[in-house]
């Protein structure tokens, strides 16, 4: 797994403070607005995974990616169908994932809503539930960033360093979840593709293991389909080169 990691706090301005005002700024901000107006001022709201990543990408290294959607946890919703309801004006359908698929307008950015405790792996851990403790339930370092709407922080728990050693590793076991393992994959293998990063000895290990038959391949590439329609074959072949016996890229843990 990923070395060892400790939880990084750092308060506003920060280095994705600009970043994000900008994007937030381009309509999504809006959209955001609206959305979490739905949700009791008492619930914490935080931004993570793939448009922190994305930002950092950019600052860091020059990489200029389009992110379709928005990661939001919320942390207060007593249960599911609380957070459902708040949401019944926007959501979509079920995520990949288990969240709620959530838009504004029509032609507007799609937000991927979970509770706090419905986050993968996060039914296991302790009470009351932590920043860290959903920091460390993410599949991978490079998504390991999130920033509290409510008071500006950004809480990193070795996504910055990933980026900057161009690393990508699982966090630890607790952000695996077999019953989204397809789509874990899919995850991984997209992100490898559009960074480039090399993938740990143990996230490859995971790619190979979920995708040990031609309908796993199958089911795994149904989903980069979906997610990715445009850049479906060169993916295609890039797993293919992944599931090799010495494919590149990987690196030493």
């Amino acid at each position: 797994m990923a070395p060892q990691t400790t939880l990084e706090v750092f308060e506003p301005p920060h280095l994705l403070t600009s970043p994000l005002d900008n994007y937030l700024s381009k309509g999504t901000g809006d959209e955001l607005a609206l959305l979490c107006s739905s949700f009791p001022k008492a619930w914490s709201i935080y931004i993570m995974g793939g448009v922190l990543r994305d930002l950092l990408l950019q600052e860091f290294k020059g990489i200029k990616v389009s992110n379709a959607d928005v990661d939001l946890v919320v942390n207060g919703a007593d249960s599911s169908s609380e957070l459902c309801d708040k949401l019944k004006h926007y959501c979509l359908r079920q995520n990949d994932f288990g969240g709620a698929k959530c838009q504004v307008s029509p032609s507007g950015v799609i937000f991927d809503i979970w509770r706090i405790e419905d986050h993968v792996g996060m039914s296991s851990a302790p009470e009351p539930h932590t920043i860290e403790q959903l920091l460390r339930h993410n599949l991978l370092n490079v998504d390991a960033a999130l920033i509290d709407l409510q008071t500006g922080y950004l809480y990193d728990f070795g996504c910055i360093a990933a980026i900057q050693q161009e690393k990508i590793a699982l966090v630890g076991q607790e952000g695996i979840s077999r019953r989204v393992a397809a789509a874990q994959a899919a995850h991984i293998i997209l992100i490898a593709f559009k960074t480039g990063f090399a993938l740990s000895i143990e996230a490859l290990e995971f790619v190979r293991e979920v995708c040990d038959n031609a309908q796993a391949v199958s089911d795994v590439m149904r989903i980069v389909l979906r997610k990715k329609p445009s850049t479906a074959s060169q993916v295609e072949e890039f797993l293919s080169d992944l599931l090799k016996e010495e494919p590149w890229p990987t690196m030493a843990t």
